[in-house]
């Protein structure tokens, strides 16, 4: 039903996917990024705490931790911290570590671990758009949804060398999951849809918004008399999501979690795909109200297992147990899990224009379309593609996902615009349709540059990793006796993977204590900063001045712990620890 499409949108015969245009891209993209990082690829460079920290989970694996231990002992001591991840993110990383380090040895086989493994999510999610793009509207579609890919800084960003989180394979299996959804199989498509988001919720909860989008136009396609695919998609995610759970967690924990997929998760999920299975098919000849009816019954079935189960997971705030004090000066200074009048004026106009310029290109071809399956083909990729916009403008990394399923409509854009520009005789228009086509790729640079005039606001705040050099410290801090350090939360994943010491905390909400911990330490009094290094049993004091949590504390408290540190008013029952001062960072040690 939904393969290529007759009509408007899709001009072309040749509607298999040009191989050669993904590779070339991506191996231009591939390029600059080796090139813009040259000299930084190691572990003390991760942009991110959760890169780092992914490293370590890696190494803890290949040291012999079991597959279903996910507690971090070197954070929060003594007891460590239970971490909410899989180890199905692990799995890549370690593959490329295990196959070179014979060869390599370990510390080379890590640097090619930590750049290869993202750029080729990059390549996956470059090819299942352009596939997408191609079948829809031909090859030279999809070689433009392969440079959209690329310039699409929300997804990229994440896709690049040392980006080895889990956000990029999220966005990878959004896109298979969206393939699902325009495959000609009803059954096929709804089972690849469906086991494609359990893997993705099996990795991270921050794929359930996502979850309920494409349920939900599954159950439109209920209304329009097709009952497979809301049947196909909720029986695979199910049953795929239970498998997964046994494979990642076991039956060692079974709590009922909100930041992790749980068994009330599975319980919901199995209660609808058993009304819908059970029920839906013997309705087909009945009148359409009694489906309705049938997933009234499934909705409140399913809010009430979790009620009942789980009531603190029905809270909009996902973060609703987490420490007032955390949630305000961490949670609150996260970039990434901000809405996009938060960000940066590239990243945040990215966020608007490519999901815009997409709904725009859906709308005209929904116009345009010749047929009652065409037109509903258009109605549910917009509606599909909104449903992301929506949540990528109130989170910033989830942005990456509608910026890629816009990739596919808006390659036809702009091909039109290329038409046009091919086709114009008078020069200056031909001139004034290459600026424009350069703005469809780039919207948010645009916007940047233009902005930038008017733009009188302060510097951002700089990240650790940006602001100090811990590569120069590695070396020093590691040859240090082991130990436990109070550290910045976004540096302490940075130490971990550098050396052998434990931290007291770092950027993990399961460790909201220690979190407390940590930040009322660097907010208070020296005395105060004391004796909860005495609690935690720390004998050392890491920062990074010049990086924005630095500044995120003197700010708060002009005369705390931090701010006295960064002043060079150091209590007397600390010493300095000389180390390299091209790191930029300060250590001192308990007397």
């Amino acid at each position: 039903m939904w393969g290529v499409i007759d009509g408007p949108s899709s001009r072309s015969s040749d509607t298999s996917t040009p191989w050669a245009a993904v590779l070339a891209v991506w191996l231009l993209g591939t390029a600059l990024m080796l090139f813009a990082g040259w000299g930084g690829f190691s572990p003390a460079h991760f942009l991110d705490g959760d890169d780092a920290l992914r490293l370590q989970q890696v190494r803890d694996l290949l040291a012999g931790q079991g597959w279903f231990d996910l507690t971090q002992y070197r954070i929060a001591p003594p007891d460590g911290v239970p971490m909410h991840w899989t180890r199905v993110v692990d799995l890549p990383i370690v593959a490329v570590i295990v196959l070179l380090r014979p060869v390599l040895g370990m510390a080379q086989a890590e640097v090619v671990a930590i750049v290869l493994v993202p750029l080729l999510t990059l390549l996956a999610a470059m090819a299942l758009t352009v596939r997408l793009a191609a079948r829809q509207f031909g090859a030279r579609a999809g070689a433009i949804a392969a440079l959209l890919v690329l310039t699409a800084v929300p997804a990229s960003f994440r896709m690049m060398p040392l980006r080895i989180d889990h956000h990029g394979w999220q966005y990878v299996l959004a896109l298979v999951a969206l393939n699902g959804m325009a495959s000609r199989s009803v059954l096929g498509g709804g089972v690849v849809a469906g086991l494609a988001l359990a893997l993705s919720l099996s990795i991270s909860l921050e794929a359930l918004p996502l979850t309920v989008i494409f349920a939900a136009v599954c159950a439109l396609r209920l209304l329009r008399g097709d009952d497979r695919w809301l049947v196909s998609f909720m029986a695979s995610l199910a049953l795929g999501g239970l498998a997964l759970f046994l494979m990642t967690r076991g039956w060692g924990d079974v709590a009922d979690y909100c930041d992790a997929l749980s068994p009330v998760h599975l319980a919901v999920f199995a209660w609808v795909a058993g009304v819908c299975g059970l029920l839906l098919p013997r309705l087909r000849a009945r009148p359409p109200a009694l489906s309705v009816a049938v997933l009234a019954i499934a909705g409140i079935g399913g809010a009430a297992i979790m009620g009942l189960r789980a009531p603190q997971c029905l809270s909009a705030d996902a973060f609703g147990a987490l420490d007032p004090l955390v949630k305000t000066v961490w949670l609150g200074s996260v970039v990434e899990g901000l809405p996009f009048w938060r960000q940066g004026l590239v990243l945040g106009a990215t966020m608007v224009l490519l999901p815009a310029l997409g709904l725009l290109a859906c709308w005209r071809l929904w116009r345009m379309a010749q047929g009652k399956d065409v037109r509903e083909f258009w109605m549910d990729m917009a509606l599909l593609l909104a449903g992301a916009t929506l949540i990528g403008l109130l989170v910033a990394r989830a942005s990456a996902v509608a910026c890629l399923f816009a990739a596919v409509p808006a390659a036809w854009q702009i091909e039109e615009q290329i038409a046009r520009w091919s086709a114009d005789r008078l020069l200056l228009r031909r001139l004034a349709r290459v600026l424009l086509i350069m703005a469809l790729f780039v919207p948010g640079a645009v916007v940047g540059v233009a902005g930038s005039t008017f733009d009188t606001a302060k510097p951002k705040a700089t990240s650790a990793t940006k602001a100090c050099n811990f590569a120069a410290l590695a070396p020093e801090i590691a040859a240090m006796p082991q130990a436990t350090i109070l550290s910045g939360l976004d540096i302490g994943p940075t130490l971990l993977v550098t050396s052998n010491h434990t931290v007291i905390a770092t950027a993990h909400h399961r460790a909201s204590a220690a979190m407390r911990d940590l930040i009322v330490a660097f907010l208070g009094p020296d005395h105060g900063a004391r004796a909860i290094m005495a609690r935690r049993g720390a004998t050392l004091v890491v920062i990074c001045p010049s990086g924005g949590e630095a500044g995120v504390y003197r700010k708060r408290a002009p005369d705390g712990f931090m701010a006295h540190l960064v002043k060079g008013r150091t209590p007397d029952w600390l010493e300095p620890v000389l180390v390299d001062p091209k790191s930029g960072v300060k250590v001192w040690r308990v007397r």
